[in-house]
């Protein structure tokens, strides 16, 4: 009975320390201590502090009910920063899974878990492990462990209201990742894991979704309510650990919800799509198949193409950027004027591979011209230092522009741009560096560094709509044959307004520079210019003073381009201008331009090194036929050398091909063609007070005028030294305004003082005269010479010529055929030769040339754009037109150096109406076989 009741007692206290044990376990009170044991284990596994402040509550029973408040990890590199927290995580765990060493949750639900991942202005991030503290041990799971790849088989996870916020104080990039709910679960083991959600990033609302089957391909999307993103990918043939692939698409039916996304403000208007392969092996990631593309409501798009082979290696890339500033619909048309011209798009390319040097090409496109250039060089955009402003602009801190070759630039601009969404805020730092041979001609030298270089800099502030230029200083350098100083400052470079410049330029000496160029000297005394420019809105003051050593110039514009009525008026005057002195600089000139004239290149050199071109000659054309025309002896009629008009096609013609450099597609006008056919208004004076020469002095007053519809150059009259000039110039800009018309006259010229001009030192005399009524192209000199059609007529009276002059070629045509007597020269009593002018030809069919004794018939023609000439002449005795010719001579082929044959055509000549008899008051110079009766 003792025992009995001892054992009673026994089970009884057994009993009781049994509830009581339960009681403790599951008490509250020791949710603290409980929490701080889990605390500890926790940062131990971790390596990192872990504090559960409102401690773990147990719910014991067959099922262990375990709940943990306030769990909270904080960043062990920021003061007051929590790394991550959880405002309660609640799971249930079997007894049986406990006693046999099993961990394995289910009913796992989690709310209020947050992460803040920062980083700060000096690129400290508080997910670090800090100073002193190691990386947690890991190893390999055990069967004895937790299989974490399998903790979740056959369980759901339930996260509500959870939020991950990512902030960068260097760029002011943030992200506000505000889960609602998120619902992770995996039926068993073979099967994927699926995971749904939804919730918001910074304010925008989204849903998640996602399947990942274990080792296989797998797929994820976040959806928003105008942009979608979606994942593809899967593992390498090893696995996961030995890499995978992701094909990441992205659709975006509002630019603007991006931006909302990234908060920035909604400045943009448009649609996206963006597509690229990741991939990431043996420890590098590199992006494939890159292409991205947006299209803005305002009619601008941007396409970016290629690949990063390594996206650590800025060395290792491939991109091709297209940027169009209007749409096809909305495409300016091609301009001929610099007021319409229009930047219509950018193309960039970039290769860089880690064995080679970058190469780069960048096309600048306009409707007025296309500037191309590439090579090996630097990117020729880079921009770095991105970031978000407090207020929502995004901010670039570094962006380089530069343009020209990629091994030495024209230009390189360098800054930043505040609002490069808007382009506001542009802040760049420009610098200047060419060639100086480019300001003339570029590819014209073959030594360019003779002339040295141009070196400048200058600041742009502004927006895209008004972008101001100032501190321009551009200077000369690398050579003493010419110097230059520019600086000035423009309002809005955009559309040139309130510009203020300063121009200073000069050449010490012109023979020195022609000599180094390679070039016959030619002094002209030292040249300098002085240009003022500066302008008001719509109003400009031009002032330029030019001196030539004694001889000067004075230009004074005032130019108004008010968008209804244009003008320009003011004044060309001089006080001084030696003829010597102007003749000096026009021969410079005309040595200078031989620099860029390419027109010979690659034609046959000749034993002096002067470049000829071959001869060309098409079949003749028949003539209709004109009783007044010479007929030879065997009743043939005697035509002069008229050529087929060349086609397109006609190899002498052809435009040769030349290196244009980096521009092409121009199709805006030079600039003078531009000014004449702008509309605007033009009234300029022309005042020379005073022309001084070594036959004494005079002056010239003349005039231009620019109307809507014609443009006015004259009269201009000129008399000096006994000559006189009287011509016109005209534009028909209504009707035909690519044509440039000249009328007017000439005489009383010296012909033996024009030899002497021309370096032939041969005695002549002789009073030159002409008329010409002439029209052609006015977009070049070589234009107008190539098209020039027309009449004119030169002629000469009362002179006398060398007579070495009269034997052509020394082959045999000797003086005494033109005169009786054999003195030094020989007389010419008139020279009359009317010109017919076609596209650059000039022809003749009645030219004459008359001593006492002699008249020779000329015709054949000179052609100007082949640089050909087939002349043919015919020597007889004064009133004896039907008697034999002995000395019939041609000249053909290159201007430069025609072939010369005497005692070739025909001798004899016939009129066709029978006519035989000569007047008995011939006229002179006028064929005699045209006078006869």
């Amino acid at each position: 009975m003792r025992i009995r009741k001892i054992a009673m007692v026994l089970a009884g206290l057994i009993a009781f320390a049994g509830v009581a044990l339960w009681l403790v376990v599951s008490s509250s009170l020791l949710a603290g201590p409980r929490g701080d044991l889990t605390a500890r284990i926790l940062s131990s596994k971790l390596g990192r502090d872990v504090a559960i402040n409102d401690g773990v509550v147990v719910g014991l029973g067959s099922v262990l009910h375990v709940r943990a408040r306030g769990v909270s990890v904080p960043s062990q590199t920021m003061e007051d920063v929590e790394l991550a927290g959880v405002g309660q995580v609640a799971f249930d765990v079997t007894l049986r899974d406990l006693i046999a060493g099993r961990i394995a949750p289910f009913g796992i639900q989690v709310d209020g878990a947050s992460a803040n991942l920062v980083i700060d202005s000096d690129a400290q991030n508080s997910w670090g492990m800090g100073a002193g503290k190691p990386a947690p041990a890991t190893k390999p799971a055990t069967s004895d462990g937790v299989d974490l790849a399998g903790l979740l088989a056959g369980q759901e996870i339930r996260l509500t209201n959870s939020a991950v916020t990512y902030k960068d104080a260097r760029t002011g990039l943030g992200i506000d990742l505000a889960l609602t709910s998120l619902a992770l679960s995996q039926k068993d083991q073979s099967a994927p894991l699926v995971f749904q959600g939804t919730g918001a990033v910074n304010g925008q609302d989204m849903t998640l979704n996602g399947s990942f089957p274990r080792e296989q391909p797998f797929t994820a999307t976040l959806d928003f309510d105008q942009m979608n993103i979606a994942l593809s990918g899967g593992p390498d043939q090893g696995g996961y650990g030995a890499g995978f692939s992701t094909a990441i698409s992205v659709e975006i039916g509002e630019l603007g919800q991006l931006l909302d996304v990234l908060k920035l403000q909604r400045t943009l208007s448009g649609t996206g799509q963006v597509s690229a392969v990741l991939k990431v092996a043996d420890g590098v990631v590199s992006v494939w198949d890159v292409d991205v593309r947006a299209a803005l409501d305002s009619g601008q798009s941007l396409e970016v193409t290629g690949e990063l082979g390594d996206v650590t290696n800025p060395y290792d890339v491939t991109l091709d950027t297209i940027i169009r500033l209007y749409s096809e619909a909305d495409m300016p048309p091609a301009t001929t004027s610099r007021r319409d011209l229009k930047l219509t798009g950018i193309q960039m390319g970039l290769t860089a591979q880690p064995d080679g040097d970058p190469t780069r090409r960048m096309v600048i496109e306009t409707n007025g011209f296309v500037l191309d250039t590439g090579g090996v060089g630097l990117p020729p955009i880079s921009v770095s230092e991105i970031s978000r402003t407090p207020d929502g602009l995004l901010r670039v801190g570094q962006a380089v522009l530069r343009i020209g070759p990629p091994d030495a630039p024209f230009l390189v601009l360098e800054g930043a741009i505040e609002d490069a969404l808007r382009l506001a805020g542009i802040d760049l730092g420009g610098t200047l560096s060419f060639p100086a041979a480019l300001i003339f001609e570029p590819g014209a030298f073959q030594t360019p560094e003779i002339l040295g270089g141009v070196t400048g800099g200058f600041r742009l502030r502004g927006t895209g709509t008004e972008l101001g230029l100032t501190d321009l200083i551009a200077v000369s350098e690398g050579s003493d044959l010419w110097h230059l100083n520019v600086a000035g400052s423009i309002g809005n470079t955009l559309n040139f307004s309130d510009a203020d410049f300063e121009i200073t330029a000069d050449i010490p000496s012109s023979a020195d520079l022609l000599t180094a160029l390679g070039l016959d000297p030619v002094e002209t005394g030292a040249i300098k210019l002085n240009t003022s420019v500066s302008s008001d809105g719509t109003k400009w003051l031009y002032n330029a003073k030019i001196s030539v050593a004694q001889s000067k110039f004075n230009v004074d514009l005032d130019l108004d381009f008010d968008d209804q009525t244009p003008s320009i008026r003011g004044q060309i005057s001089s006080d001084l201008i030696r003829v010597q002195q102007i003749r000096d600089v026009i021969t410079a000139s005309l040595k200078l331009a031989k620099i860029g004239d390419q027109d010979a290149a690659g034609a046959p050199e000749t034993g002096d090194g002067k470049r000829t071109e071959p001869l060309v000659l098409d079949k003749p054309q028949p003539a209709t036929p004109d009783d007044t025309q010479p007929v030879s002896a065997d009743g043939k009629r005697t035509e002069p050398l008229i050529l087929a008009k060349p086609g397109k096609d006609d190899p002498a013609t052809a435009p040769k091909a030349r290196d244009a450099g980096p521009f092409r597609d121009v199709t805006l006008r030079p600039l003078g063609s531009a000014i004449l056919l702008s509309g605007l208004e033009v009234d300029l004076a022309i005042d020379l007070r005073k022309i001084e020469g070594e036959k004494g002095s005079t002056s010239l007053k003349s005039e231009l005028k620019v109307t809507g519809k014609e443009a006015l150059l004259g009269p201009l009259k000129f008399e000096y030294g006994g000559g006189y000039v009287d011509f016109s110039a005209a534009l028909d800009l209504e009707k035909v305004p690519g044509k440039l018309h000249l009328s007017g006259s000439t005489g009383g010229w010296d012909f033996g003082a024009l030899l002497e001009e021309l370096k032939i030192k041969k005695r002549a005399s002789g009073t030159l005269g002409g008329s010409f009524d002439v029209s052609g192209n006015h977009v070049s000199f070589n234009d107008f010479l190539a098209t020039v059609t027309g009449a004119a007529t030169i002629s000469m009276r009362n002179g006398s010529i060398d007579s070495q002059l009269l034997d052509l070629a020394g082959l045999g045509i000797i003086p005494w055929l033109f005169t009786k007597d054999r003195g030094p020269t020989a007389p010419i009593v008139c020279v009359q030769a009317p010109l017919t002018i076609t596209n650059g030809r000039i022809s003749t069919k009645q030219s004459v040339l008359e001593t006492d004794q002699v008249q020779i018939v000329l015709f054949g023609y000179v052609d100007l754009n082949r640089k050909t000439l087939d002349i043919s002449g015919q020597p007889r005795r004064i009133g004896k037109p039907l008697a034999r010719s002995p000395w019939p001579f041609t000249a053909v082929g290159p201007m430069a150096k025609p072939k010369i044959r005497v005692k070739s055509g025909p001798r004899r000549l016939r009129r066709s109406d029978g006519a035989t008899t000569m007047p008995e008051r011939r006229k002179i110079c006028v064929p005699d076989i045209l006078q006869l009766r």
